[in-house]
């Protein structure tokens, strides 16, 4: 498994490359911020950690970017800690959001977690009466027609 990091602080990027190599991830470093779109279509990585505060583009337009070409999970980990920073990882795209500094143990399980979300053998629907509960993107399908849920409503279909 490949996982990008796309950080401007060479400490953590450093830390976390560390982390990732020992945890047998291999991992692509990102250093070039003024075309990192342009560093991502030479390599495949199988999962991106990246950080908001970036130079040149934030994060969150280095996300919309990414998902228009490619569907790679996101992993947004900043010192940005605001409600609407988390809000608008998600609308952007992200996978999961995590906040610096982070417990290491949390950050390796959200990254298993979203690589095991994003494997296409790893996706379940349930079908019943001709309507689809799709249980990874929590959609409900009935012919051409879908609906998001919302979790509650999720919950109470599955």
């Amino acid at each position: 498994m490949q996982i990008a990091i796309i950080e401007d602080d060479s400490k953590i990027r450093e830390e976390l490359e560390k982390l990732l190599k020992r945890n047998k991830y291999e991992v692509i470093l990102i250093e070039n911020f003024e075309n990192v779109c342009g560093e991502l279509k030479d390599c495949n990585p199988d999962l991106i950690l990246l950080d908001i505060n970036l130079p040149f583009q934030n994060g969150f337009e280095i996300c919309k970017q990414i998902k228009l070409d490619k569907n790679i999970p996101v992993i947004f980990v900043t010192s940005r800690d605001t409600t609407k920073d988390e809000l608008m990882s998600i609308e952007v795209g992200g996978i999961d959001f995590i906040t610096k500094p982070y417990d290491i143990m949390i950050l390796l399980e959200k990254i298993k977690r979203a690589i095991n979300l994003s494997n296409p053998k790893n996706y379940k629907e349930i079908s019943k009466n001709g309507y689809i509960l799709d249980l990874h993107l929590s959609l409900l399908k009935k012919g051409d027609m879908e609906v998001e849920l919302t979790r509650n409503e999720f919950r109470i279909l599955y």
